[in-house]
């Protein structure tokens, strides 16, 4: 999406992409519908008629596949947009958990501004050949906000009892209806249960949803649910990894059970056998997508060719697309990285003259290079020292909630065994055994080594590199003290681990936080799970020195010290440093090599795999 909030390149072979892989319903990205709802995280911006160009050309790159329809998906943020110094708009002066502002409370001029917005918006994606709308009635969006008690404190006409929190949306929705006309199907998305103490339950819109059907005349309904100005309701409509699947599917369901309407539910569906099951119990008459999507854009395609093995699976790790999007980055996915690059990595062709290819390391990096250079039609050996794939993430796997991950690890694995890469597994290699060899080219990712930060005593026995830790938690003892050097999943997915044992943790960090560095769903999940198990948080805490007996902390602002006692084993997570035993020595023998993954740099697992990616399209080229 382009910086002046339109569709461009990137967007387009993005969409036009899932199309190909037969999505049948495709709702383009939010398209904000005045200037009082800026595009915040680059959401489309539909305030004239500028916009319809770039909105034609998505329209026309999916017709272009049979099949594939488009709707526009209409919103206003109201008090859910953080862009100082923007005045946000809302029901009521009220101050967002989420989003730090205290609103405007709305006018009746202004309310009936934004809904000739809705209509106008609406009318410019009919004008763009779009085939449908969908008004975002839900997740704590403005219209959500009218809906609300929680939010909606008005005493005029628009607030107080149900008929009256209900009358803005019911004019949108109505004036929609007006400017497409009865022949363009015209639906809303709601939550059906905004998840917050005292918010709308399920009982609520079940009075409120078809009063809405019948205010806009509708032809569907697409409940989801959770109110994305309070993290926890945010995370749990935004279900990271450890979540059941398809959670909110009884929501639904009673929906489906009042309206009259066709109801689409697209809540933790990742795959097409919950796809399938959500239609079957009938919870819902359709069911949507965006993560697995993200993750595979072929996924009805291979579903329907009965090709389930090849679907690359989402992990729900949040991390390449809520990650990146709240960044201010195009999304992308850690298991698929041509995603959010469809207009630049186009399918190369397969290469005139093959190449022995050797990838040394099976872990994400080396996966993902072995796969890409096979699949480019390269005859590739991987060599791997431990007995199993996926180096790292097989570790990451461990915690309790994070198994997810093998399905990644088991993907990659199943791909290269269809695109007959030899696979030695036990094969320790060195620069010797790799230049013995003799291929024309070597893909070094090998990973990390350990590097323990340099503290006065870490030398001591109790003091246990994470991977080891993982590997043999019943070493550790009943009390373990966490030094977190990366703020991210690791240390706390760990401590979580460790704590089910039986074990009591303590994570020090010198960061302002723990765990800062993760998305705002990832972080919310695991400070839940985290405080359940009654792991303490010690932030601003830097280890001077480690003994036999105690740890010696320091706050790194004021120099305080304090002293910990007792711990029986001190668990260290830090990035190490990368391997660099094997390259110079195979490059001095006049072989083409490159040092891919952590190998090259210590990263996290979206960055290993996107390299190994890149690594192996350039391959002699």
């Amino acid at each position: 999406m382009g910086r002046d909030f339109k569709p461009d390149e990137r967007m387009i072979g993005y969409y036009e992409r899932r199309a190909a892989g037969g999505v049948g319903l495709i709702m383009l990205g939010s398209q904000q519908v005045h200037p009082s709802s800026p595009g915040i995280t680059n959401l489309l911006c539909n305030y004239d008629s500028s916009i319809e160009p770039e909105l034609a050309a998505v329209a026309e790159a999916i017709h272009r596949h049979e099949g594939s329809r488009v709707f526009g998906y209409l919103s206003h943020m109201g008090v859910a947009t953080a862009v100082s110094p923007h005045v946000s708009w809302s029901a009521s002066p009220i101050h967002n958990q989420r989003y730090g502002e205290v609103a405007h409370p709305m006018s009746e001029g202004e309310i009936a501004e934004v809904v000739e917005a809705f209509a106008a918006a609406a009318a410019r994606c009919m004008l763009a050949g779009l085939d449908g709308i969908e008004v975002h009635c839900g997740h704590g969006l403005l219209l959500n906000q009218f809906l609300s008690p929680l939010t909606n404190r008005r005493v005029d006409r628009y607030g107080g009892s149900l008929e009256n929190r209900v009358r803005f949306p019911a004019e949108v929705v109505a004036a929609v209806r007006a400017s497409v006309g009865d022949g363009i199907p015209v639906g809303i998305r709601c939550s059906g249960d905004e998840l917050v103490q005292g918010g709308l339950s399920v009982d609520d819109m079940a009075e409120v949803v078809p009063r809405l059907v019948a205010a806009g005349r509708l032809d569907y309904v697409d409940v989801s649910a959770g109110n994305d100005g309070y993290v926890v309701s945010n995370m749990l409509h935004e279900p990271p990894m450890g979540g059941a699947s398809a959670p909110f599917a009884a929501v639904s369901r009673r929906l489906r059970e009042v309206v009259g309407v066709p109801i689409i539910h697209g809540t933790g569906i990742a795959t097409a056998e919950v796809a399938e099951a959500v239609i079957a119990r009938g919870d819902a008459d359709l069911a949507g997508m965006c993560r697995a999507l993200i993750a595979d854009p072929d996924l009805p395609l291979k579903a329907r060719e009965d090709r389930i093995a090849e679907i690359t699976p989402c992990v729900g790790c949040q991390q390449a697309c809520f990650g990146r999007l709240f960044s201010g980055r195009h999304i992308s996915c850690v298991g698929n990285p041509e995603t959010g690059r469809e207009s630049e990595l186009v399918a190369p062709a397969a290469v005139k003259k093959p190449h022995t290819v050797l990838v040394v390391g099976g872990g994400p990096a080396g996966l993902e290079a072995a796969r890409v250079a096979a699949a480019h039609g390269h005859q590739v050996t991987l060599m791997e020292r431990s007995d199993k794939l996926g180096g790292r993430v097989r570790l990451a796997a461990i915690p309790p909630g994070r198994q997810r991950w093998l399905r990644l690890i088991d993907h990659k694995a199943g791909e290269l065994e269809h695109l007959n890469v030899r696979i030695e597994l036990d094969c320790e290699a060195n620069a010797a055994t790799v230049v013995e060899r003799r291929p024309d080219a070597v893909l070094v990712a090998t990973g990390a080594v350990p590097a323990m930060p340099e503290i006065e005593g870490i030398e001591q026995v109790h003091v246990h590199w994470l991977d080891a830790a993982l590997l043999a938690p019943d070493r550790l003892g009943k009390q373990i003290l966490i030094l977190d050097y990366l703020d991210r999943q690791p240390a706390i997915a760990a401590a979580m681990y460790f704590a089910d044992q039986g074990a009591s943790v303590t994570i020090a960090t010198p960061s302002f936080q723990v765990g800062h560095r993760m998305v705002i769903q990832n972080q919310t999940h695991f400070y839940r799970e985290a405080l359940d198990r009654g792991i303490v948080f010690a932030p601003l805490s830097e280890v001077v020195k480690i003994t036999a007996t105690d740890v010696i902390l320091r706050d790194p602002l004021v120099g305080r010290q304090r002293r910990i006692d007792g711990m029986d084993s001190v668990v260290v997570v830090a990035p190490g440093r990368p391997d660099e035993r094997i390259a110079s020595v195979v490059a001095e023998a006049g072989i083409a090599v490159r040092t891919i993954g952590d190998a090259y740099a210590p990263r996290d697992v979206e960055a290993a795999i996107l390299e190994g990616h890149l690594v192996a399209r350039d391959l002699l080229a």
